[in-house]
């Protein structure tokens, strides 16, 4: 079982939540403000990583604490972050749909404050409800539910505050392209313009493709299509195989669609993860677990699949 460090015997104190979350904000600012943290190059909303000893990549949770505190478990988290060459990367969509979207908030924030330098927490467009409104975004009822009413207004501001804080474009520097969603359908940016504070409007579209958009096989010149989802685009192969030339990369990462804990996509450029179970029963739960020396022989998606570890749940 997990250490104390995120189990929940006794309901968790407000106080205690807001204080590990403004910590966990103050921190992500520090990132931004030096542009570093250890072997990262930060800027703006992207993060560089060197390749690290150990990595894991976690996908959508969707508050599920039971599949997160699993894949905790497996990955001995306590002892995998102590080693500040280790990397672990969230995907993003920590919360909604499941039963304890605090609880997964409160873990992953207590995971960042205490092993900063080993986290990596990116966003997803469920962390993204003030830029792109949706039915399904439930986490003030689920602060109001479990702090009350008198807290629910205060907290619920804080976690907007960290939202903004989070990365949206990871790259494990000539290995893996990391993101929520998926690629922007115009492929002419600087990578560090992503989130730059600069053009308001031409950030907005960057994070909403980011966020939103999904990988399909697309039968037009354009390569893209208009989603079916509230927003974002469906992008065709060509737009992968463009962003991972400019980012000299090999395969693209990202989560945001439910599928048998893992599925390979765009002539094996693309991999997504889903590591919730909760609610999504008909669905897989896994998570990426790859060493420096397996990951540096990675050559497509197919190659990285094999170091998807599936998840039991139930156990």
């Amino acid at each position: 079982m997990c250490s104390n460090l995120v189990q929940f015997s006794n309901k968790i104190n407000s106080h205690e939540f807001v204080d590990i979350v403004t910590q966990t904000v103050n921190i992500l600012k520090k990132e931004r403000r030096e542009r570093s943290r250890h072997n990262n190059k930060i800027e703006n909303d992207c993060v560089w990583i060197k390749i690290p000893e150990n990595l894991v990549i976690i996908g959508d949770i969707h508050g599920d604490i039971k599949s997160l505190h699993k894949i905790l478990d497996e990955i001995n988290f306590e002892v995998f972050l102590a080693n500040k060459n280790n990397k672990l990367v969230f995907l993003g969509d920590y919360i909604d749909r499941g039963s304890s979207s605090v609880e997964v908030l409160y873990t992953i924030c207590k995971i960042k404050q205490t092993y900063p330098d080993s986290v990596v927490l990116m966003r997803g467009n469920h962390e993204a409800s003030e830029e792109f409104p949706f039915q399904s975004y439930d986490l003030p009822q689920s602060i109001e539910k479990y702090f009350g009413s008198s807290e629910s207004n205060k907290i619920h501001s804080l976690m907007l505050e960290l939202f903004r804080f989070l990365t949206v474009m990871t790259i494990i520097e000539d290995h893996l392209l990391i993101v929520h969603g998926g690629l922007p359908v115009h492929v002419n940016e600087s990578i560090k313009e992503i989130g730059s504070p600069s053009n308001k409007n031409k950030t907005l579209l960057l994070l909403e493709e980011i966020l939103w958009n999904d990988p399909r096989i697309i039968n037009s010149s354009a390569n893209w299509e208009i989603s079916r989802r509230p927003y974002g685009k469906h992008f065709g192969s060509s737009i992968t195989q463009k962003w991972l030339d400019t980012t000299q990369t090999k395969v693209l990462v990202r989560g945001h669609e439910p599928c048998m804990g893992y599925r390979v996509d765009h002539d094996e450029m693309i991999l997504t993860l889903f590591s919730c179970k909760e609610s999504y029963p008909k669905f897989e739960a896994g998570y990426l677990y790859i060493k420096n020396n397996e990951l540096s022989s990675i050559k497509n998606a197919s190659e990285l699949s094999k170091h998807v570890r599936k998840i039991n749940s139930s156990d």
